[in-house]
């Protein structure tokens, strides 16, 4: 195998195994973090350390195939250093004979630093890759931005809203167009705040979700760059096959 066979074959491997391993971080957090404020049953601690150790495994895969497949083995694990840690510190933690010592808790606790990082670092090179980054920070400033503009416009009037804290939650329910009604703006300036935080959230939610569709079909298609016709065509592909299965049940 060629130099350039290596690279393109590990840069398939890291697009393939990002999302899932981004998903394995996640659901090893309470794993890691739920033995440490709770005692738990004999049996729910089995399955726990089942699991544990089911996505320890996952991790070890990872690690050694992308060191195998990079020529390059050192800076390989180093850009990879939370996995490593990870895969080290989780190993140890296993061992049965370590149960009744603190240095099963000490583990356990130290494990949460590369899990939080992992995370971190998996959802930016997400969020990077589709330009997502400036689209949540504008989100986020049209919330809180919105939230303290109804704040000055509402206080004294008499309303629902009287302070940051509740234009925040109003804020809130209003972007994701949830409107539980418990607090509504009064004044001119408010409601028309209301109005273009209704656009921007249903904007925001609606570039989020063709973004999340585009990213699974890109996984699904080994990484290969997604456009909106590729879409169009999946979504006609569906419902052909839609139209058929009803013309069969006729």
């Amino acid at each position: 195998m060629t130099r350039e066979q290596r690279r393109e074959l590990l840069e398939r491997f890291e697009r393939a195994t990002e999302l899932p391993l981004l998903l394995l971080a996640v659901a090893m957090v309470p794993l890691t973090v739920v033995p440490l404020v709770t005692d738990l049953q004999p049996t729910a601690d089995s399955a726990v350390d089942l699991v544990d150790w089911i996505i320890w495994a996952a991790f070890g895969a990872e690690l050694v195939i992308g060191t195998y497949l990079d020529d390059r083995r050192p800076n390989f694990l180093l850009r990879h250093w939370y996995d490593v840690l990870i895969v080290g510190i989780s190993f140890p933690a296993a061992f049965s004979y370590l149960r009744t010592l603190r240095v099963l808790r000490l583990l356990r606790l130290l494990r949460t630093v590369p899990l939080v990082a992992r995370i971190l670092i998996g959802v930016h090179s997400v969020l990077r890759r589709r330009g997502l980054q400036y689209v949540i920070l504008v989100g986020a400033a049209a919330i809180f931005g919105s939230a303290g503009c109804v704040y000055f416009a509402e206080r004294g009037n008499g309303g629902t809203i009287d302070d940051y804290g509740t234009a925040l939650w109003w804020a809130m329910t209003t972007v994701t167009t949830v409107g539980y009604g418990d607090t509504v703006p009064t004044s001119p300036v408010g409601r028309g705040t209301a109005v273009l935080l209704m656009v921007v959230g249903i904007s925001f939610f609606s570039w989020v979700t063709a973004n999340i569709a585009a990213f699974l079909v890109e996984f699904g298609n080994e990484g290969r760059s997604v456009t909106m016709v590729d879409l169009m065509e999946k979504l006609e592909a569906l419902e052909r096959e839609l139209q058929g299965v009803r013309e069969s049940r006729a």
